[in-house]
């Protein structure tokens, strides 16, 4: 007995030693080898302290720790760390330790911080698993196997953050605990998790905050297909349960979602617990009661670099809510609520919104609303909606002590929005609602408002609308806006206004009086500071029609005295602001109509500006306008900092314009009494006809009677310069009349033209409505009758450089003339003679007369393109030759020849050529068997054509090559096809000759010696 008592004490000392000692003994070859395992299998870096073991941390089993662990990501995220952990364990199987494979049976991290990341193009830093493609090798008696039957998270961080979506979720005191064994393929995973706090953002917008998780949840993970099934699975957020079924499967690229949640009759308080922050937080002291269920799903595939995204669906049932706030007088209750979300795809313009029912009660106050939504860019709408409430009361339920008033609601809405595009220039594109057919009836009574900060208040706020369309047609709508009042301090709005824009109808009495430095006492105002008294007393009733010459019976006064304003974003106040002007109309009739402003006047920084405007019978306009002062545009820029725009200049005004509208027409300038001048400089100025904007640099312009006279005017478009002096007439007759036509007689100058940039779409930015990659045609106005002298160093024009530009030029009806006109291209003195006609933005007529007595031949096949279509067989010519031609035809939307459309006529004449090279020569000389017609010298021949429907049809035409005399005359398409005739005259006279028939293309042409009797080239329609 005693012997074998001793010896079990012998065996129990020596396990116990054994236990102690095994962990000093061993530690560094099982370390390296963890080591070198998890970095054979890791596509990111791990870094580790130091290890240690030890039997007691899970008695009885081993467990080797990594201290101060470390792992980066996959790419694109090398360089961030994915985990950091003061301590990853792994529990080892104690029988396996002095054997040749040590198993791993449970993993535990404690105290980590995991950061997921996800980039916007999908790419996760999660990716570091490098997958085994040597099965064999992994069967082949490895030293380690890990058969994972327990994961353990303690009192550790996790951050999600994915651009993709854009989603982040934070979870602080994350306590997990997985069970099941993870060396199957398939294999169940019953998990219990907690989360202290659990924060949720999407698209940077707070969702969830500072929410507390318990969850248990059982998984069952396929490991070959990388499938999630969850299933019984009961989830906890704050005091809700919600049950949560689904499938989550791994894809290539992303994701394949199968979500569902559910939370069934549940309290209605537990629901507010999880709302986002923004509500939560306002809901913190009131009691609320009633049932409720919810039920949401996200079902589909993520594929973000596919942007291919899930679909979400959201419902929610409320029935018998009661809310109660200490603060609110009384209780929201009959709370009823049926609402029904979905967002396909997760987007946004695919959204669709059924909440066939809301009802509650406050007391008297009652909503009862059904609305109901399908999309966003064009929004189908359902709505019908009923209420009356006091909003103190709700004023107090939202801590908005500092509202008042009775509103009322009755809408009903039926449509869709719609846009259709129409287009008031060539760039400017309006869109136009097509809205929901609606009635609407609602009214604010003994309203008041204050904000917190400020001193006063804002009361007596009163309304009544009346509002219809029958119909969608957004000009057969109708307000009636009624017993508008508004009172602030000494500052009044009091009123009424019926619109209706189909017919342009008004009936309005609106009557204000304003005084600006009290405004900063009931309304912010930040970094501006008001002075001075505004009053304004408008009646206006009737109907504006320009055809009918009917105008709305109007007496309306705006004044404005003492004004002072000041901004933050200029050092300088605009001060001594007079503003004093009336419109009044007492018999209806444009005739009846007058305008008379007196005056309109300010100064800024020091420099004072005035404008006095009397204007009456708008059937024949009287005016009487006087201007003095200055206006620094620059500054005035700075005054208001508006963004988006760059704008400089000064305009000084010394003027007096008075007369009538039909002397102007008539011709009576002597009646006329205009005069005075408009100085400029640096201004830029925007027309609808051309891409960029004229830049003023300077500019003098006097008024006499009906003409303006130009001055010292230099400006630039662009690139282009110019400078010009003369004189527009008929000017105001321009000005007052739609269909007048501007006249005018300049010299002009430029030292350098693009013309290019004045093609109507050549802008950097693509135009809505205009042929895509399309430049469009320069485009002239028709309201023109102007002529300029001009002259220009050098015109840049599709390629082309063209110098010393000289000549007459005349813009009348749309069309432009060239007199006289002389240049020098590619180094040769050139006249012409042309017409130039925009049709549309995106095409033009031209017609021109073109004589060049000399020029180089292969420079202008190298530099001229449409030289290059025109003759397309004289590449390899060189030499000298003279050009006389008419030419006409359309332009397409990028300046260049339409060539079914030219027609013209002329000569070509050969002074000093060499056809070196030239295939249609050198095939007759192969063809004939005669050498020295190969590669010919020529001189004084001359080649006449005509050119209709893409054909060339040249006139026959002689030369004389080593006392050959050969003879040629037929058809050349501008694609290259030919249908020649042709006789190559015998020394020594010529009278012997051989027939040609000459065919094919230009590049390669047949020769047959034989008459010709193949037909015409088919010519081409114009499309």
């Amino acid at each position: 007995m005693k012997k074998a008592l001793k010896i079990t004490g012998i065996s129990i000392a020596s396990l116990i030693l054994l236990i102690l000692l095994l962990p000093y003994l061993i530690p560094n070859t099982i370390s390296k080898e963890i080591e070198n395992r998890i970095n054979q299998n890791i596509n990111g870096k791990v870094e580790f302290e130091n290890t240690s073991l030890s039997f007691f941390k899970h008695f009885p089993s081993l467990t080797l720790s990594l201290n101060n662990f470390t792992l980066k990501g996959s790419a694109p995220f090398e360089k961030e760390t994915l985990i950091q952990a003061k301590q990853l364990s792994f529990r080892l199987d104690l029988s396996t330790v002095l054997s040749k494979q040590v198993k791993i049976d449970q993993i535990f991290l404690d105290q980590a911080n995991i950061n997921i990341q996800v980039d916007q193009k999908g790419n996760a830093n999660y990716n570091v698993y490098k997958s085994n493609n040597n099965p064999a090798a992994a069967e082949d008696g490895g030293s380690t196997s890990i058969k994972i039957e327990g994961i353990f998270i303690n009192k550790s961080n996790l951050t999600y953050n994915d651009q993709s979506i854009p989603m982040k979720v934070s979870a602080k005191g994350l306590n997990y605990i997985g069970n099941g064994d993870l060396s199957k393929a398939i294999f169940d995973l019953k998990s219990n998790a907690r989360i202290d706090t659990l924060d949720l953002y999407y698209n940077n917008a707070p969702y969830l905050l500072n929410k507390k998780i318990d969850a248990k949840l059982l998984t069952k993970i396929n490991t070959n297909s990388l499938d999630l099934m969850f299933n019984e699975n009961d989830l906890k957020i704050n005091s809700l349960p919600i049950l949560f079924v689904g499938k989550f499967s791994f894809l290539k690229d992303g994701y394949d979602i199968n979500f569902k949640t559910a939370a069934k009759e549940t309290d209605l308080h537990n629901i507010f617990t999880v709302l986002p922050p923004s509500i939560a937080n306002r809901m913190q002291k009131t009691a609320i009661k009633g049932y409720a269920e919810i039920n949401a799903s996200l079902i589909g595939k993520y594929l973000a670099k596919q942007k291919v995204m899930p679909t979400l669906a959201f419902n929610i049932k409320v029935r018998d809510g009661h809310i109660s706030n200490p603060k609110a007088p009384e209780a929201i209750s009959n709370l009823y609520l049926n609402l029904h979300l979905k967002l396909p795809s997760l987007n946004p313009d695919s959204l669709y919104i059924d909440m066939d029912s809301l009802y509650f009660n406050m007391g008297k106050d009652y909503v009862n609303s059904v609305i109901k939504l399908n999309g966003l860019k064009k929004p189908k709408v359902f709505i019908n909606t009923r209420g009356s409430i006091d909003l103190m009361k709700w004023g107090k339920i939202f801590e908005v002590s500092n509202l008042k008033g009775i509103y009322t609601i009755d809408l009903q809405a039926d449509g869709q929005f719609t846009r259709k595009i129409v287009r008031t220039g060539i760039r400017q594109v309006d869109t136009v609602s097509v809205i929901p057919k609606f009635t609407l009836k609602s009214s604010l009574r003994d309203g008041y408002f204050k904000y917190p900060s400020l001193n006063a208040s804002i009361e007596k706020i009163n309304f009544t609308i009346n509002g219809r369309n029958s119909d969608g047609n957004y000009k057969h709508t109708q307000l009636d806006i009624n017993d508008i009042n508004l009172q602030a301090l000494s500052n009044y709005i009091r009123g009424s206004a019926k619109i209706q824009p189909g017919n342009m109808a008004i009936a309005i009495k609106l009557k204000s009086m304003i005084n600006l430095a009290e405004i900063k006492q009931f309304y912010p105002l930040k970094d501006l500071e008001l002075n001075g008294e505004l009053n304004l007393d408008l009646q206006s009733k009737g109907v504006y029609n320009k055809a009918r010459k009917t105008f709305p019976v109007t007496e309306a006064s705006f004044k404005l005295a003492n004004g002072r304003i000041k901004t933050a974003h200029f050092d300088q106040p605009l001060e001594n602001i007079i503003v004093d002007g009336t419109l009044t109309n007492k018999d209806g009739s444009l005739r009846g109509t007058q305008v008379n402003i007196k005056p309109i006047s300010f100064v800024m920084a020091g420099q004072p500006f005035m404008l006095k405007a009397a204007v009456r019978n708008f059937e024949n306009v009287a005016y009487h306008i006087t201007s003095k002062g200055f206006i620094d545009i620059g500054k005035m820029y700075q005054f208001f900092a508006i963004k988006g725009y760059h704008v400089n200049g000064t305009v000084f005004t010394n003027l007096s314009l008075k007369g009538l509208q039909s002397d102007a027409t008539s011709g009576n300038y002597q009646k006329l009494n205009n005069k005075g001048q408009l100085i400029v400089n640096n201004i830029s100025l925007q027309s609808d006809l051309f891409p960029k904007s004229f830049l003023i640099k300077n500019g003098v312009f006097s008024f006499a009677q009906d003409n303006m006279k130009f001055e010292k005017f230099k400006a630039s478009y662009g690139k282009s310069d110019f400078t010009m002096d003369g004189q527009l007439g008929n000017v105001i007759n321009y000005v007052l009349t739609p269909k007048a036509k501007l006249t005018g007689n300049f010299n002009f100058q430029s030292k350098q033209i693009f013309a290019d940039e004045l093609m109507v779409y050549n802008t950097p930015k693509p135009i809505p409505g205009a042929p895509a990659g399309s430049s469009g045609v320069i485009l002239i106005p028709a309201n023109l009758d102007v002529t300029l002298s001009a002259n220009a160093g050098t015109v840049y024009y599709n390629g082309l450089q063209v110098k010393n530009a000289k000549g007459n030029l005349v813009l009348k009806d749309g069309t432009l003339t060239l007199n006289q006109t002389s240049f020098n291209l590619i180094d040769a003195s050139v006249n012409m003679d042309a017409t130039y006609k925009s049709i549309t933005p995106e095409s033009a007529l031209f017609d021109y007369h073109i004589s060049a007595k000399e020029f180089d031949i292969a420079k202008a096949y190298k530099e001229i393109k449409i030289f290059r279509t025109l003759a397309t067989s004289a590449s390899k010519v060189k030499g000298v030759v003279g050009l006389d031609y008419q030419l006409s035809g359309k332009l397409n939307q990028d300046m260049l020849p339409v060539y079914p459309s030219l027609k013209g006529a002329g000569v070509l004449s050969l002074k000093k050529v060499s056809l070196s090279g030239f295939k249609m020569m050198n095939a007759v000389s192969k063809a004939t068997r005669r050498d020295s017609l190969n590669n010919p010298d020529l001189r004084d021949v001359e080649i006449k054509s005509t050119i209709n429907k893409n054909i060339i049809t040249i006139e026959r035409f002689k030369m004389r090559i080593a006392g050959f005399r050969p003879r040629f005359e037929g058809q050349v398409s501008f694609d290259g096809r030919l249908n020649m005739s042709g006789r190559l005259g015998l020394p020594p006279f010529g009278l012997i000759g051989i027939p040609l028939t000459i065919t094919g293309t230009q590049d390669k042409p047949i020769i047959t010696l034989k008459r010709n009797k193949e037909a015409k080239l088919e010519e081409k329609e114009e499309e």
